[in-house]
């Protein structure tokens, strides 16, 4: 695992864009185009902002860059919850990447068939490959969950789809999510938390043992060594202080 503990999220964003940029750039120089799985949530807005703002110093040839989501909420494109509509309003609008290139998971139509029909998009990209995506971007909930895999989901003993529909009853909304099965195959996966609400939770998921249906980041980041994580001081404090 590889660490990265920045002052504040201004910093840690433009760490983390640099290192997004760079990772591009080298993959690029051996491969004809790099996949990227977006994360949803809050914490990515900025760091997308980052990236489109300042666009001539990352540098980044958004025209050879195939972009995927992690998870989604069910709702329309038009509400300001949808994943993908806070991707475009703050990335996908103000850079050169080819809409060809870009892979929604749709609303329009039943979780369920949503779930089916994104599992089909990724076996035919990845069908004859050993790996998956270049990179994989994630966050982490103050409840130790990623994507849409939430304590206690009976999704996350799931080891062979490679996505599914999960229902979450305390948002009373359906989520449409990638899997453990083809994100851990996966060159990368970075997360990026922020905030003093993720210390806790952050020093159990390192700290305490292996139980994913109590915190499920920990699929995705215990012993892994091609995990890496971006966080602010406000999120790495408990974890700084034991060192």
């Amino acid at each position: 695992m590889e660490l990265h503990i920045l002052p504040d999220v201004k910093i840690l964003n433009k760490s983390l864009a640099k290192w997004i940029a760079d990772y591009i750039k080298k993959t690029l120089e051996t491969k004809p185009a790099f996949s990227m799985v977006l994360s949803g949530g809050n914490t990515p807005q900025s760091l997308y902002e980052e990236l489109s703002e300042n666009q001539e110093e990352y540098k980044i040839d958004w025209q050879r860059v195939i972009v995927f989501w992690g998870d989604e909420r069910v709702v329309p494109f038009s509400d300001k919850r949808n994943n993908a509509a806070m991707a475009y309003d703050t990335l996908l609008n103000k850079v050169p990447v080819l809409p060809k290139n870009i892979y929604r998971m749709r609303t329009d139509i039943s979780p369920d068939q949503s779930a089916e029909e994104y599992d089909q998009v990724l076996h035919h990209f990845f069908k004859k490959s050993a790996t998956t995506f270049d990179l994989v971007l994630l966050g982490m909930g103050d409840d130790g969950h990623t994507l849409s895999l939430f304590p206690g989901s009976a999704a996350i003993g799931d080891s062979t789809t490679w996505v599914r529909e999960v229902y979450n009853t305390d948002q009373q909304m359906y989520r449409i999510t990638l899997m453990p099965a083809v994100v851990s195959k996966a060159h990368k996966i970075a997360f990026m938390i922020a905030g003093e609400n993720k210390a806790t939770i952050l020093k159990n998921v390192l700290k305490s043992r292996y139980q994913p249906a109590r915190y499920p980041s920990q699929l995705f980041i215990c012993n892994r060594k091609d995990v890496v994580l971006f966080l602010d001081h406000a999120a790495a404090a408990q974890i700084e202080k034991e060192g």
